[in-house]
């Protein structure tokens, strides 16, 4: 960074947020990750009142009584409740600014490729009222690639599969463009409740907290890594009584293996339908995990197997997107060159030169 590039950092700083349906993390350049926290928010009921707002409140999730209730403002990426994000982007944004006084800053925010005008717009509002100086918009998988390092500028075609809590962002990039993006809605909340509903059938109820720990400890995808099993508290609904029983990794697996399944089909999807010079260049270049899904212990290793595309795990998966996001902000190449209008114009200038387009499918 320039130092009149610091200078001003240190006055008005350049904020890149990852809105996410299960985590929000912000991340400012040179400071690294400020802020990372589930996107929960708890409500007081009779009046509406704010009264917890990530940790705090994921932990009531489940637990609270009628005048508390628990949301999660984003669903597949996209805001659901506005009261809810507006509060929960305003405290990460305080929290940037907290450590010491400065300007509004300017942020960038990700958003999936399945996210409507509208949709944005909800999160532009969201974030503007939060107290942000200028926001600027990123798809989602861009903000990953350059978070985990890709070289967006190359003229060689990169794959990204970023699976979030919601949505699995699926791009093939080049020179600053999308080439083919598909975004499907299947995450993390998709696989906490495959294994709710796969215990249900064994007579046997959990929350989704508990899901959620099951699929970190015990969650994969290919043949079973061999792990123990892991003793849960939950409901025996035969007794009607409360109970303590050990799930085996294999039915969480089995729980989480249509999922799983349904995201190497639509990466496959994307490969059958990029230019073959595009899919040589990925023989080389590879594919690239990103988001929480990409800690799936034998995911990459299956893509690979079914691709025949060497696949790789990005560092700090979690962090991508929001580094990604920051990192443009302070890059004015990267800033330009990814804004909307210039995307179409790479797009236009990519459609000259090989022949590519970009398509999107639900």
């Amino acid at each position: 960074m320039t130092l009149l590039g610091s200078l001003r950092a240190s006055i008005s700083p350049d904020i890149g947020l990852d809105l996410g349906t299960a985590n929000s993390v912000v991340y400012e350049r040179g400071a690294g990750v400020i802020v990372s926290e589930p996107s929960v928010v708890a409500y007081r009921g009779h009046n509406d009142e704010v009264i917890a707002i990530g940790r705090p409140a994921k932990e009531m999730d489940g637990r609270v009584n009628g005048r508390v209730r628990v949301v999660r403002p984003l669903r597949r990426g996209t805001i659901s409740d506005f009261r809810a994000a507006r509060a929960l982007v305003a405290t990460l944004v305080d929290r940037v600014l907290a450590a010491r006084p400065r300007l509004i800053p300017r942020l960038v925010t990700s958003v999936p490729g399945c996210a409507t005008d509208i949709e944005c717009k909800a999160v532009e509002h969201a974030v503007r009222e939060a107290g942000a100086r200028s926001v600027m918009f990123l798809p989602q998988a861009v903000a990953s690639a350059v978070g985990a390092g890709l070289d967006v500028a190359s003229s060689r075609a990169q794959m990204i599969v970023d699976i979030g809590g919601g949505t699995t962002e699926i791009a093939v990039l080049s020179l600053y463009g999308i080439v083919r993006l598909r975004s499907v809605q299947v995450g993390g909340e998709q696989f906490d409740r495959a294994i709710i509903h796969r215990l249900a059938a064994e007579r046997f109820s959990i929350g989704p907290l508990t899901a959620e720990e099951l699929k970190i400890a015990l969650g994969y995808a290919g043949p079973p890594p061999g792990r123990p099993p892991a003793r849960v508290s939950g409901i025996d609904a035969t007794a009607a009584a409360p109970r303590i029983r050990e799930v085996p990794e294999a039915t969480v697996g089995e729980a989480m293996r249509e999922g799983v399944e349904f995201i190497i089909r639509a990466v496959c999807a994307v490969l059958e339908s990029t230019p073959p010079e595009v899919t040589a260049d990925l023989c080389d270049t590879g594919i690239t995990l990103t988001g929480g899904g990409a800690l799936i212990p034998g995911l990459a290793r299956e893509l690979s197997t079914r691709t025949n595309v060497p696949t790789s795990v990005a560092a700090d998966p979690l962090l991508c997107a929001a580094r990604g996001a920051g990192e443009v902000l302070a890059s004015p190449t990267l800033s330009e060159r990814l804004r909307p209008s210039a995307d179409r114009l790479t797009r236009w200038y990519q459609s000259l030169r090989i022949g590519m387009r970009e398509s999107y499918s639900p």
